[in-house]
């Protein structure tokens, strides 16, 4: 889950947690929704995320997704189950890659690294935005992107390094239209609306080093010891 957390979180863009089984209306007040190795779809989840796409939404879900049923019961017909039509794949098999070991991910004209699974991706609609670098599924793809309506679904087949999930996640990010802060690396910034419309902002400093932003927020420089919290 950190693994696609991380790009949110460097971009300071706030993330709530919610249950997979919550209904349409809760997802429609996000622009982007993702469920991270959804292992197990109970009934009516495939459904009301298919809705959500279809008006507009954003999944972004991947690897060991759509496996069980909701008595945790491996499903038939192939993988990711019932997220199948939904994401534009098929997973025709799942590769175990050993803890020590990675898999070359090509990306953007760059190569970044995919470890502890590869699903071996047929596409069913999908297009692809990523592709393996080697073993015997060299060439095919590691992540995809399907429309959907007014929507779309981006597929990560392998837990990817932090620069390859940025690479996927930074341009959803972009094309929501999500309110970021460019911080210092280890710096994090949060915004609170209370009540009667009061903006609270936090900055904590979860470096273990002092850190000194240039032309912070406020357009002042803004000096901050390891591990500080400035409510402002």
């Amino acid at each position: 889950m950190h693994r696609f957390y991380r790009p949110f979180w460097r971009r300071n863009v706030p993330v709530d947690m919610v249950e997979s089984t919550v209904d349409l209306a809760t997802l429609k007040q996000y622009r982007a929704v993702v469920a991270p190795t959804l292992i197990m779809v109970k009934p009516g989840v495939a459904q009301t995320l298919t809705q959500y796409v279809r008006e507009g939404g954003t999944l972004i879900t991947g690897y060991m997704s759509g496996i069980h049923n909701e008595f945790d019961l491996v499903v038939e017909g192939g993988y990711p189950g019932p997220l199948r039509e939904l994401c534009g794949v098929w997973v025709e098999e799942i590769d175990a890659i050993a803890p020590d070991a990675h898999i070359d991910v090509t990306i953007g004209g760059r190569t970044v690294h995919g470890s502890i699974v590869a699903s071996v991706i047929e596409p069913e609609g999908a297009q692809t935005i990523a592709t393996y670098g080697g073993d015997f599924y060299a060439g095919t793809p590691a992540a995809t992107v399907h429309t959907v309506g007014e929507g779309r679904v981006v597929f990560i087949g392998t837990a990817l390094d932090a620069e390859g999930m940025s690479a996927v996640i930074d341009p959803v990010i972009d094309a929501c239209g999500a309110e970021t802060v460019d911080s210092p690396e280890g710096v994090e910034v949060m915004r609170r609306t209370a009540d009667d419309g009061t903006v609270f902002t936090t900055v904590i400093n979860t470096a273990g080093r002092p850190v000194h932003w240039r032309h912070a927020l406020g357009g002042e420089d803004l000096d901050l010891a390891p591990f500080e919290t400035r409510i402002m």
